[in-house]
C-alpha cells in the first residue's frame, strides 16, 4: 500500500467509527477507531521510506516509529498513539471496559486531533530513512540470538544450583 491508500483508509476507517457510535456498537467503534490510528502509524513510515511489509509489523513498524517520532520532536503524537493503543485497543477493544462517554471524547475529539496533526506531519514529511530497516533486521537478528543465550546462562544457573544443593545436603 502506498501512502495515499493509508490516508484514504484511516479516513474511511475514522468515519466508519464515527457511525458505529452513532449506532451505539461501542466495541466496535473501538477497533475502527484503534486501526484508524495503525493506519496512520503505517502511513508516516511508508512516507518516511519504510516498506509497507515491515510497517505493518510491529517488530520492525513500532520500534521505528517511536524514534521516529521522537527525533523530529512530536513526542506528544507518540504519547496520544499509546494513549489510543490502552483506552481504545485494550481497554476499550479486547477488554470492553472503556467507559462509553471517555469512548465518545476520545474519538470525537482526541483522534480527530491527532489526525490532523498526523496527516499534516505526514504531509510535511520529505526524510528516507529506507536504510533502516536493514538496521532493524540486524537488531532482531541479535535480540533473537540473545534470547537463545540467556536460556542457556537459565539453565546453567540451574545446574550450578543443583550442584550446590547437592554438596550442601550431604
Amino acid at each position: 500500500m502506498d501512502v495515499d491508500e493509508l490516508l484514504d483508509r484511516a479516513m474511511h476507517l475514522y468515519e466508519l467509527a464515527l457511525d458505529i457510535l452513532d449506532g451505539g456498537d461501542y466495541v466496535d467503534a473501538c477497533e475502527k477507531a484503534w486501526a484508524c490510528v495503525e493506519m496512520l502509524r503505517k502511513a508516516l513510515l511508508v512516507k518516511a521510506g519504510m516498506s509497507y511489509s515491515r510497517a505493518k509489523t510491529i517488530t520492525y513498524g513500532i520500534p521505528l516509529f517511536t524514534r521516529l517520532l521522537k527525533k523530529l520532536g512530536r513526542k506528544e503524537l507518540l504519547e496520544k498513539y499509546t494513549f489510543f493503543d490502552y483506552k481504545l485497543h485494550i481497554m476499550g477493544f479486547y477488554e470492553g471496559i472503556t467507559e462509553p462517554w471517555e469512548i465518545e471524547e476520545i474519538i470525537r475529539n482526541d483522534l480527530k486531533v491527532w489526525m490532523d496533526s498526523m496527516r499534516d506531519l505526514i504531509g510535511r514529511l520529505n526524510i528516507n530513512i529506507a536504510s533502516a530497516e536493514e538496521i532493524l533486521v540486524e537488531i532482531e537478528k541479535i535480540k533473537r540470538k540473545l534470547i537463545i543465550e540467556n536460556a542457556k546462562l537459565v539453565e546453567l544457573r540451574g545446574k550450578l544450583d543443583a550442584v550446590i544443593e547437592d554438596a550442601v545436603s550431604v
